[in-house]
């Protein structure tokens, strides 16, 4: 089980292997999740089988797509936090999660479970990730000196 992108430490990626084991009993048919940052940024990727083979340049293209696609949907009336997005293609299914500041995207087979998806692997992989997202967000905060010795700049950011 290799992963193209070596950010995530070890412990995380047996953490997620072990919950794409558990998805795929009941019929999941994950066969990638890919981490990366709202701005396409790759953290890491865990594969169902290691012998995978998936079309790296079409992976790299739905780590980065999110971004822009996020920041439509409000244009299109489709609310202001959209924090899941399910495609489904002639040769599987796309889900993208959104959790501050990771996009989790879950790659799944044409006869996967759909419900044991955002039942059983959305809900363990943004708990699972929770903690990895605090220590992103709390990192991208300002340094809490800088911002109490300069009181007039204000907080803004694009994960606020």
């Amino acid at each position: 089980m290799t992963n193209a992108v070596d950010l995530l430490p070890a412990n995380l990626q047996n953490t997620l292997h072990q919950v794409v084991d558990r998805v795929n009993l009941g019929n999941g048919a994950i066969r990638a999740i890919l981490l990366s940052t709202a701005e396409g940024v790759p953290l890491g990727r865990v594969y169902a089988d290691a012998n995978t083979t998936l079309n790296e340049e079409i992976l790299a293209s739905i780590e980065s797509t999110w971004a822009p696609a996020n920041k439509q949907f409000p244009l299109l009336n489709m609310g202001k936090e959209v924090k899941t997005v399910t495609a489904i293609y002639d040769h599987g299914t796309v889900f993208h999660v959104y959790q501050a500041p990771i996009v989790v995207t879950i790659l799944v087979g044409v006869h996967a479970n759909l419900g044991a998806i955002r039942s059983t692997a959305i809900p363990l992989l943004k708990e699972v990730l929770e903690p990895l997202c605090t220590t992103l967000l709390n990192s991208l905060a300002p340094a809490r000196d800088w911002q109490e010795a300069d009181p007039s700049y204000p907080q803004q950011g694009y994960y606020q």
